[in-house]
C-alpha cells in the first residue's frame, strides 16, 4: 500500500491510538432549486481551499478550537506543509501556495474526483464540528491581494472577490461524532447552494441584500457581495453551510 505523507508523519511521532478518516463533499441542491451549471445558467461559486479539519469544540466568541483538532484533508498545493502554507496573496507564512480555486458548483461525483481525498489518521476523540480552511490572515495581513472566490449567476458575468474571512465551521454534528481507536470512518459535508448563489428583487435598503430575503431577526440578509443584472434582478453571493454527517467505511 502507497504510503501519503501523513501517514508517515503520523507513524514517525507514535500515533497508536488513531482512526483512519476519508473527506468527502455532497452537493445536496435540490434538482428544482439548482441554479448552478448543471442547469446551463453559468451559475458557479469557487474558492480556494487550504484544509479541512476536526474540531473538539469551538468558542464562540473568538472562534478558536477548543481542545483537540485534526486536519482530514490538505490541499494538494501545499505539498505536505500544512504549517507554512496559504492561499496566493499573502505573505506569511513563506511556504507553498494554494492558487487553484476549487469549483462546489458541480456533481457530488465531479467535486469528489477533484478533492482525491485519502484515508487520514486521526487521533481517537469526540468532535463537535468540522472546519474548512480558507486562509490564515498573519503579520497584520487581513486580506489576501489576489481574489480568493470567483462566482456567477444567473445573468451575470464571472465576478473576483477576496474574502478576509479565513474559515467557515460547520453545522454541529448532532450528536458529537464520536471516533474510537481502528475505527475507518468517512465524513461528508453536505451543502446547498440554493441559499449561496441567490437570485430575486433588490432590496429597497440599498445595501447587499435581497427583498423578502431577511435573518431571523427580520432584517435585510446582507450577503457577501451582490451584482445587478438589470434594474428589478439582482444576483447575491454567501458561503453555503456545511451540514457534516459521518458513517463506517
Amino acid at each position: 500500500m502507497r504510503m501519503s505523507w501523513w501517514m508517515v508523519a503520523a507513524l514517525a511521532s507514535g500515533c497508536t491510538s488513531g482512526a483512519s478518516v476519508k473527506l468527502a463533499l455532497s452537493n445536496q441542491t435540490s434538482t428544482q432549486a439548482r441554479t448552478i451549471d448543471l442547469a446551463g445558467d453559468g451559475t458557479e461559486l469557487q474558492l480556494k481551499i487550504l484544509s479541512v479539519s476536526l474540531a473538539q469544540d469551538v468558542d464562540p466568541v473568538t472562534m478558536n478550537d477548543i481542545g483537540t483538532s485534526t486536519n482530514i484533508w490538505v490541499a494538494p498545493e501545499c505539498a505536505g506543509d500544512v504549517d507554512d502554507c496559504n492561499v496566493a496573496g499573502f505573505t506569511l507564512p513563506a511556504g507553498p501556495r494554494v492558487t487553484q480555486y476549487f469549483d462546489l458548483a458541480r456533481s457530488s461525483d465531479e467535486v469528489n474526483a477533484e478533492l482525491e481525498a485519502e484515508m487520514t489518521l486521526v487521533d481517537a476523540g469526540s468532535y463537535r464540528y468540522a472546519r474548512v480552511n480558507l486562509c490564515k490572515a498573519l503579520g497584520g495581513q487581513t486580506e489576501a491581494t489576489v481574489p480568493t472566490m470567483l462566482w456567477a449567476g444567473p445573468g451575470i458575468t464571472e465576478q473576483a472577490f477576496t474574502s478576509g474571512d479565513c474559515g467557515r465551521t460547520s453545522l454541529p454534528f448532532d450528536p458529537p461524532l464520536t471516533i474510537a481507536a481502528g475505527d475507518t470512518i468517512g465524513v461528508t459535508l453536505g451543502y446547498d447552494l440554493s441559499q449561496a448563489i441567490v437570485a430575486g428583487t433588490p432590496s429597497p435598503d440599498g445595501n447587499e441584500s435581497l427583498a423578502g430575503h431577511d435573518d431571523p431577526d427580520g432584517t435585510p440578509h446582507r450577503y457577501r457581495a451582490c451584482v445587478d443584472a438589470d434594474s428589478s434582478n439582482r444576483v447575491c453571493m454567501d458561503f453555503p453551510d456545511f451540514a457534516p454527517s459521518a458513517s463506517v467505511l
